[in-house]
């Protein structure tokens, strides 16, 4: 009996043999210069404000709106888009709403009221937020297990050191030929990329089956054995084990989106900067957050060796991540010097995001069978930061006029937060692989330990 044909697209990326490392590298480096494109395409918008907000006329809270519509579009289609992700496939959905983000990015240059912005950005957020659930799905699928951390923390940091480069990339574009043609040129690049990677992903996967003995008859064997039982999804039972780890994300997202946001308006309205001095500050202070990105990658599986243990790899880096960005806000309380102000931001955006990558390996392990669904209702949380933190943002400095004090205050507050969630954070019941310490147990343990299944 020949399996469904609705079964075979939602496991299209989910072959029983292992993947070779040659497609593990391609998939993995593709999915990396998405990353990269898309942080740019993300982070545009904040950079180009300042001209954009002299032309049309935007106050600090018009430009919360613009900011937030993006992220609340971010959040209501992650959990729809890496269903549906998951349905159709991780290769077929990344080019479909990846193309879509590409057009609305093309819109966004064509705009000429604050109503037509707040839409065009809007569709750049549908179209971004089923990307990195079904990313992290992938590369659950062919990166190996004590290594995904570091895998999702160099595609992430990836993305980061977009946004530390995206101020002299847009800057660069809009001073030889306008912020419109800016966001043309950009969305073109992605389109093309899009269509590009999907062609990459599908040689590389041709290539990974040709290279196992196995294949052909593998693939006979499910071609005429009944599809293998798949768990319905239980959205009470999905709900109940991801909210701790939205929570988490909400409180990390919260500072992400304030970096994204404001820094180059930060820059422009306490120091009065011009526009190539604020990319140069505005770079350096997010650079700082791609090396947190890779570093949290590290240390999380850098625990996960050495304990064992999943969930305590994961929950230590979050933490640590959520306390030592509150002691480098804190000193921006008491200065007004642009280069301590400077350090500090980078500093406490370096930290903030240790916290990034174990908190996407997490999502990814909250329900291992739906993985792109888990993973993003997990982020759920995050998109939500991004549709309120903006607006809050915007509103408190012009209410404080233009006290930027009160932003970092809001957000020590919610980083306060952080650490509570995260203690409540469970991932799936499995008993963990035997990796580190827990090899040496695995072992003595008899036979049906010691040859657990790795995941």
């Amino acid at each position: 009996m020949a399996a469904p044909k609705s079964y075979n697209k939602m496991e299209e990326d989910m072959t029983p043999s292992q993947p070779t490392r040659s497609r593990a590298r391609i998939t993995f480096i593709l999915l990396c210069l998405m990353a990269f494109i898309m942080y740019v395409d993300r982070t545009n918008i904040s950079v180009a404000a300042p001209v954009m907000s002299k032309e049309l006329g935007f106050n600090n809270t018009h430009l919360g709106f613009i900011f937030s519509a993006f992220a609340i579009a971010y959040s209501c289609f992650m959990i729809p888009g890496g269903w549906h992700s998951d349905r159709i496939g991780s290769r077929k959905g990344l080019l479909l709403y990846g193309s879509l983000w590409a057009i609305a990015t093309i819109a966004t240059g064509m705009v000429g009221s604050l109503v037509a912005l707040v839409a065009a950005r809007f569709f750049v957020g549908v179209g971004e937020a089923p990307i990195y659930p079904t990313a992290a799905r992938m590369i659950a699928r062919v990166i190996p297990e004590d290594r995904r951390g570091s895998a999702q923390g160099a595609m992430h940091a990836t993305g980061r050191i977009a946004n530390a480069l995206a101020p002299l990339i847009v800057t660069g574009l809009i001073v030889a030929f306008s912020w419109r043609f800016t966001f043309i040129i950009l969305g073109g690049i992605t389109l093309v990329y899009m269509v590009v990677m999907y062609l990459g992903l599908n040689e590389a996967k041709k290539h990974s089956d040709d290279a196992q003995s196995h294949a052909a008859h593998a693939q006979a064997q499910a071609a005429a054995a009944p599809a293998p039982h798949r768990k319905p999804l239980d959205w009470r039972d999905m709900i109940r084990r991801v909210w701790p780890a939205t929570a988490a994300c909400f409180c990390h997202g919260w500072v992400l989106w304030f970096f994204l946001n404001w820094i180059p308006s930060f820059f422009s309205q306490r120091y009065g900067m011009k526009l190539s001095h604020n990319a140069i500050f505005s770079a350096l202070v997010l650079l700082g957050g791609s090396l947190g990105t890779f570093a949290g990658g590290m240390l999380t599986d850098w625990r996960f060796k050495r304990t064992g243990n999943r969930l305590r790899a994961r929950r230590e880096v979050i933490i640590v991540g959520f306390l030592s960005s509150i002691v480098f806000l804190i000193p921006l309380l008491l200065t007004r010097d642009v280069t301590i102000s400077s350090a500090c931001l980078g500093l406490a955006f370096f930290c903030s995001e240790l916290a990034d990558s174990p908190l996407w390996v997490v999502g990814t392990e909250v329900s291992r069978e739906h993985s792109a669904t888990s993973s993003a209702c997990t982020f759920t949380g995050m998109a939500l930061a991004g549709a309120v933190s903006p607006v809050v943002v915007g509103m408190l400095l012009d209410v404080s006029h233009g006290r930027w004090a009160v932003a970092f205050v809001a957000s020590i507050v919610v980083l306060l937060l952080g650490p509570l969630f995260t203690l409540k954070i469970r991932i799936d019941d499995d008993p963990p692989s035997p990796i580190g310490k827990s090899r040496e147990k695995a072992v003595t343990a008899g036979p049906d330990v010691a040859h657990a299944p790795s995941r």
